[in-house]
């Protein structure tokens, strides 16, 4: 009996995690942000600021303390950017892919050192880890509205932006002195408090890549091994050869329950993007949209009229160049408040729902004829 006891093992202490309740907290928080945030951005109340690339307005930016703090939705940046007469933006890379809508003007972008030309009305594909920049070819201002994956890429872990060239009027801050390098040009510059920031390619990145676009796959797959093998080579070359510009007046409109759409970027159109559907669409005079919910989150860039959303009952006002958020799982509507012109907005939709198992539509009504 008594060696019974002597082999008998003390209960260990139990230990206490408060993970999942601080995640609930932490959820909670973050609903309450999102209902606090107003559904529509009025253009005329954004400033225009500058930064590396070009001068832009940012109605929606990345990074943890901007999350839930510009507007409701948190898959992805939202911005538009003007390039002056003859103008260009910066130069430089990112893993995330891009997605710009040109506004107004033409001009071209060149992505890895190839041209390819825009106007008015196209959709520009900027693929995962391209060197791009943004040039105006007109007397004329060109304007896009664009979008990136917020911190998806970050969560991932691969997250960067190269600056290899600075657009032509940057200007560092007052009190920080310019670096510049052998030829002359902005490399970074020393804050006042000895803090360095540089620009310029990352080589170790660019290394990466090189050694991957010269692995090339042979053969057929003989195993679920070589699935990969092969999936490194055809992702590659889709990065060299996919289409960059969407030509607005070549793609057709679709009369559908949800009303005139005309589609730019979605999974049976061949383009440059894997994370974002886009498209245009059209609202009659004093006409409505159709009426359905889904989970991904949804902006609109209105580019001509004046009108309203109802998002789950509640109206929100909306006119030229404002932005229109939709969060997730929201039942919206859209209306023209205008009796005599249409409105058109370009609708941005985040496909990374869609990937993980939450895409399609909840369609509740049809659009009036």
């Amino acid at each position: 009996m008594e060696k019974q006891q002597e082999r008998r093992r003390e209960a260990e202490p139990i230990i206490f995690e408060r993970d999942t309740e601080e995640t609930w907290l932490r959820l909670q928080e973050d609903r309450e942000k999102r209902a606090a945030l107003s559904h529509v951005a009025k253009d005329k109340d954004v400033p225009w600021k500058q930064n590396s690339q070009a001068y832009r307005k940012r109605y929606v930016q990345s990074g943890p303390k901007y999350r839930y703090t510009m507007g409701p939705i948190g898959s992805m940046t939202v911005s538009k950017q003007m390039l002056p007469p003859m103008g260009k933006g910066g130069k430089h890379r990112h893993y995330n892919e891009a997605l710009l809508y040109v506004i107004e003007g033409e001009g071209f972008e060149t992505h890895d050192g190839i041209k390819y030309p825009f106007e008015t009305g196209d959709l520009v594909c900027v693929p995962t880890y391209c060197i791009h920049q943004h040039f105006n070819a007109s007397s004329n201002w060109v304007s896009v509205f664009y979008c990136t994956p917020a911190d998806f890429f970050d969560l991932l872990g691969i997250q960067s932006t190269e600056q290899i060239e600075m657009h032509p009027n940057y200007q560092v801050p007052e009190t920080a002195q310019i670096i510049r390098g052998t030829q002359g040009q902005v490399i970074g510059y020393k804050e006042a408090s000895g803090l360095e920031i540089r620009f310029g390619l990352d080589e170790n990145k660019q290394m990466l890549m090189d050694s991957k676009k010269a692995t090339q796959f042979q053969g057929e797959s003989k195993n679920n091994y070589d699935f990969y093998m092969r999936t490194l080579s055809d992702q590659t070359k889709w990065r060299q050869n996919a289409i960059r510009i969407i030509k607005s007046k070549e793609r057709p409109w679709e009369e559908t329950r949800m009303g005139r759409i005309k589609y730019l970027s979605h999974p049976n159109i061949s383009t440059g993007l894997l994370l974002f559907d886009s498209f245009l669409q059209e609202i009659p005079p004093g006409g409505a949209s159709g009426k359905h919910r889904h989970v991904s989150e949804e902006v609109h860039y209105i580019l001509e009229g004046r009108g309203y959303d109802i998002h789950d009952g509640k109206q929100w006002d909306w006119d030229t160049n404002d932005v229109v958020f939709i969060p997730v799982n929201t039942v919206h509507q859209h209306f023209n408040a205008d009796p005599k012109k249409p409105a058109r907005f370009i609708s941005v939709q985040s496909r990374l729902y869609h990937y993980c198992g939450h895409g399609g539509f909840e369609h509740m009504e049809d659009a009036p004829k």
